[in-house]
């Protein structure tokens, strides 16, 4: 009964917290596997710098949320007719293929979207209390290495097949979509700014999906529905554009004055920690720090834990909860647990 009015006293029950004022941390390329000894040694003849970027794998994604992970990222490449990029039988199946770099760095432990998905949505269930997964989703279709499959390019028709993929696996109920945040606004941005993001008790239980490209994708997503009109994914644009709502800003020390400002007016932002191990080898915490105290509601990593072969450099909010009140939107000095 003492935790229950603390907790309405700190408007942490009900509508008090709403989604944008917390903060929860997340994985960069969430599916990745590195590529075997092998492959690194010979990737490291031609770059150092790319061998140790790629230097890292990922746990199943019902994994990762078990240890309190709640924002991934998956780079797809449409496969509408199956065995585009590989013999096994997930990559036979028809549908978008989860996969870093065709021909080189290949290694995933979620071949399919739809299996990717589908771990989230069996881990979410038995846990519906688990405050709202953001899953980000990078739209690939340019070739990167000269031997490996041709891309198909992600025109609409291709971009309407990832929705479609995310309605079999996640109920509609289930998602937090442009639709639900704009309610009855003129555009996404009105929402937002004026009226607020919903309830985080609201919205408990429930999926995000944001996409990760800009420039010509993002264009051919916003045609037709410029505020993102019964479309599944958040994009991120100009903070004067009519979808505004989240946006990517993955430099937290050069961006960090603008991250704060963003958060402080009513956006989210997804920001990244790290890059290529870089801090992980160096043991420097400093743009980790930054990334934190921005206040981006999603802070991603390569470091969930420390990889002991690298040393003891992690990204963990304070006391190593789920979900913090956010230190720039927050209304509430609660310093504990929010999940």
């Amino acid at each position: 009964m003492f935790t229950f009015l603390f907790l309405m006293t700190n408007g942490l029950c009900g509508e008090g917290i709403r989604l944008n004022e917390i903060q929860v941390i997340g994985t960069h390329n969430s599916y990745h596997l590195a590529p075997s000894a092998g492959k690194l040694k010979l990737i490291r003849l031609f770059s150092k710098r790319g061998a140790e970027a790629w230097a890292y794998s990922r746990k199943p994604l019902d994994q990762q949320l078990e240890a309190g992970l709640r924002q991934f990222e998956l780079d797809i490449f449409a496969d509408p007719e199956g065995g585009r990029f590989g013999t096994s039988e997930e990559m036979k199946k028809p549908g978008m293929k989860v996969i870093h770099v065709p021909g080189i760095d290949e290694g995933t432990v979620h071949p399919t979207l739809t299996g990717a998905l589908q771990a989230v949505e069996k881990w979410s269930a038995k846990n519906p209390r688990h405050v709202p997964i953001m899953i980000l989703i990078e739209l690939k279709d340019r070739a990167e290495m000269p031997l490996a499959p041709k891309p198909i390019p992600f025109d609409r028709k291709q971009m309407e097949a990832v929705e479609q993929e995310i309605l079999k696996v996640f109920r509609k109920e289930k998602l937090i979509t442009p639709d639900l945040v704009r309610g009855d606004s003129a555009s996404l941005r009105e929402a937002v700014l004026k009226k607020g993001w919903p309830g985080l008790d609201s919205l408990r239980g429930k999926v995000m999906f944001c996409l990760d490209n800009e420039g010509k994708h993002r264009e051919i997503y916003l045609e037709g529905n410029p505020t993102l009109e019964k479309r599944l994914l958040f994009a991120s644009v100009a903070r004067e554009h009519p979808a505004a709502a989240w946006m990517k800003r993955n430099d937290p020390v050069r961006s960090y004055d603008e991250i704060r400002t963003l958060v402080s007016k009513g956006f989210m932002v997804r920001t990244r920690a790290d890059t290529d191990t870089k801090e992980a080898r160096a043991n420097d915490g400093k743009r980790r720090d930054k990334a934190l105290a921005s206040g981006a509601q999603f802070v991603s990593t390569d470091f969930p834990r420390p990889d002991p072969k690298l040393g003891e450099y992690e990204v963990a909010l304070p006391g190593k909860v789920v979900a913090r009140v956010n230190p720039v939107s927050g209304r509430t000095k609660h310093a504990g647990e929010v999940e």
